[in-house]
């Protein structure tokens, strides 16, 4: 199994509710990590693409998250 694959799955296991910006940076750089791995590895592109809809999960909760904030410094 490719390692970005890993990331997509213990990611995409949490609720909605556990995400934080700092999570959602993390997750970012380990797909990074994670993809670079894979290609030196001699896997490049393993990814599964139901699993990387996550990513998808993801940005729209970082654009919630960032919206709240901005809220929260406006009130």
């Amino acid at each position: 199994m490719c390692a970005v694959s890993v990331i997509y799955d213990m990611f995409g296991k949490q609720p909605d509710e556990w995400y934080t910006l700092e999570r959602i940076d993390l997750f970012k750089r380990m797909v990074v990590d994670a993809r670079l791995f894979d290609e030196e590895s001699g896997q490049p592109d393993c990814e599964d693409p139901e699993k990387a809809l996550v990513t998808e999960r993801i940005e729209k909760i970082e654009e919630q998250l960032v919206q709240d904030e901005s809220v929260d410094r406006n009130d």
